[in-house]
């Protein structure tokens, strides 16, 4: 990737996404399969990241805690999803998020990237370059620097 900015602030307000036609739909294909993920029954090894244990030493609090909050982060999620969706989905060249729909969009983005992490099983110590999987610490990496981006970018206005 190059050093452009992926968002930059727009003149009238919200931020501008900068990203290919390509880039746009590749995050769209990675946001419909998140969606499958989370729906269709919902994979517990590979969304684990997504529902972290919050009493690890507490086997039934965590299950009443789970039972309770489960749902709510899955309809969360989803709504996100459909969110940045929607964006991306416009059919002008410049595609423009509200702050609401830019948090929406970090969001989604680091949900996949926590998916892909856990398929990956990225640790601290990773060498990728060794990875028989190099494309998907790739793609793992590009997501990271556009989540790294959006971050920036709203960040600067606080």
């Amino acid at each position: 990737m190059g050093e452009r900015d992926v968002f930059v602030r727009a003149r009238g307000g919200g931020f501008v996404l900068r990203l290919a036609v390509e880039e746009r739909a590749l995050v769209s294909r990675l946001l419909d399969e998140l969606r499958v993920l989370l729906t269709d029954p919902p994979d517990a090894a590979m969304t684990a990241r997504l529902f972290p244990v919050v009493h690890p030493d507490r086997p039934d609090q965590e299950a009443e805690y789970q039972r309770l909050m489960r749902d709510e982060l899955v309809t969360s999620r989803l709504a996100g999803i459909d969110t940045v969706k929607d964006v991306l989905a416009g059919t002008s060249k410049k595609v423009t998020f509200t702050e609401d729909q830019l948090v929406a969009f970090m969001q989604a983005l680091n949900s996949v990237r926590l998916v892909l992490g856990t398929m990956l099983d990225v640790s601290e110590d990773d060498d990728a370059a060794e990875s028989p999987l190099v494309p998907e610490y790739q793609l793992y990496a590009y997501l990271s620097w556009v989540l790294d981006a959006a971050v920036t970018v709203v960040a600067a206005d606080t």
